[in-house]
């Protein structure tokens, strides 16, 4: 059964991540309050999903609109709990339509377009993130993207470096190296040390 606190408190968080998935995901739900759509596996698993997450940070001390910045090992940990309680991969498909998937997409490109100055294609982003190296793209990635949404994209072309924890911890040192800094919102900004990764100023990815 939808909760309907749940559902407003779902929105004032996802809207400080500015995660275009959830977004559509939780219009979806505010439809399904309204009985005005029917409610989907997809749906079902993206609400006890969202659900046991905000449940657990709530246990943790942290207000709803808590957003985690430089310190993405508690949302990864407590990311890979969620998906153990409920034998979910995580496959973005089984918690996502494929209207939300596209605008995942879309959002990641207009991210990837905007910090690296020059246009760009969904399919080009999929070539830079199965074959750059992982720290210049993190540095990119975190200026337009949350923590959460990059893992989704990582997640989609390059699970591995999630499987191995390699992900979180590099974004991390990201931060503590000065490579990135703490923003206003849930993105990073460039950091003292921050350098133009070579791939940019190549143009390497430029439709």
């Amino acid at each position: 059964m939808l909760e309907q606190s749940f559902v407003e408190a779902a929105e004032t968080k996802i809207e400080g991540k500015g995660s275009a998935a959830n977004l559509i995901m939780i219009k979806r739900l505010d439809a399904i309050l309204e009985r005005k759509l029917e409610m989907t596996d997809t749906d079902q698993r993206f609400y006890a999903y969202s659900l046991r997450m905000m449940e657990r940070f709530r246990a943790m001390g942290f207000a709803d609109d808590y957003i985690p910045k430089s310190n993405p090992s508690l949302w990864n940990n407590l990311h890979t709990a969620t998906l153990e309680d409920f034998k979910l991969s995580d496959d973005e498909s089984l918690r996502y339509t494929d209207e939300a998937i596209d605008a995942a997409k879309k959002q990641e490109l207009e991210a990837f377009e905007c910090v690296s100055g020059c246009k760009s294609s969904i399919a080009k982003l999929e070539q830079a993130v199965r074959q750059e190296n992982l720290r210049d793209l993190l540095s990119v990635l975190a200026i337009g993207l949350a923590f959460p949404s990059i893992d989704t994209l990582f997640g989609r072309y390059r699970f591995e470096v999630i499987a191995r924890g390699e992900l979180w911890r590099t974004y991390e040192e990201l931060f503590h190296e000065g490579v990135l800094a703490e923003g206003n919102a849930a993105v990073a900004i460039a950091g003292p040390n921050w350098r133009t990764p070579e791939f940019m100023i190549n143009k390497r990815y430029k439709e």
